[in-house]
Parts: C-alpha cells; sequence; structure tokens
C-alpha cells in the first residue's frame, strides 16, 4: 500500500514540477537571475530524480530477489540522484561564471569610456 501512495504522491508532486520548468516555466525571481536554458536543464534535473525516486518500488514490484533489490536499487537511485544534483549544481555554476563575466565586461567598458 504504501508503494502505491509513493508512486502517486510523488508523480503527482515532482513530474508536474519537472515539466512545466522543462518547458521553461519558473517564479520570476528566478527568472530573473537564471538563464532560460539554465531553467530547463534543471527540468531535466528534476526529471531524472522523479525516475530517481520510482526506482525502489519499481524494484520491488519487479520481483527481484531479496539480495538483488538490496544491491541494486540504492545503488541505482543514488546514482540518478547524484546525476540530478550534479546537473543543478553545472547549471548554478554556469549563472554564476556568466554573471561574473558580465560584471567584469561592465566594469571594463566603464573603465574604458573614462580614458
Amino acid at each position: 500500500m504504501f508503494l502505491w501512495l509513493w508512486l502517486v504522491g510523488w508523480s503527482a508532486f515532482v513530474l508536474p514540477l519537472s515539466v512545466a520548468t522543462l518547458r521553461g516555466w519558473a517564479p520570476k525571481r528566478v527568472r530573473s537571475r537564471t538563464t532560460p536554458w539554465g531553467i530547463r536543464v534543471r527540468g531535466v534535473a528534476l526529471l531524472v530524480m522523479w525516475v530517481g525516486g520510482l526506482v525502489v518500488p519499481l524494484g520491488r514490484w519487479s520481483g527481484l530477489a531479496g539480495e538483488d533489490a538490496m544491491l541494486l536499487t540504492p545503488v541505482s537511485e543514488a546514482g540518478l540522484l547524484l546525476f540530478a544534483a550534479g546537473l543543478i549544481a553545472g547549471s548554478q555554476l554556469s549563472d554564476r561564471f556568466r554573471r561574473s563575466a558580465e560584471r567584469s565586461r561592465a566594469a571594463d567598458q566603464g573603465i574604458g569610456e573614462r580614458s
């Protein structure tokens, strides 16, 4: 019973959010700080997290033997979640580097105009 509730609840919460983010939707304050590309990368990361959240219930329903399921599902779930975290971290680093480059470019143009 818990697996069904987990599957429905996880899908009802994460799947619409990930699809909306993948299509470019984000709150106004996030859109002002993040590129459209970065928002879509986070949407992909949310989809990967959604799949990662389904690994354990699907592993139990697939009929894997106890030891196989105990080894395979946590490792694959952790791998998917770490991959999603890497996507999000890469997106944030990209945005940070972009803002830093824009600031330095603006500062260089300001110095060039004074001379």
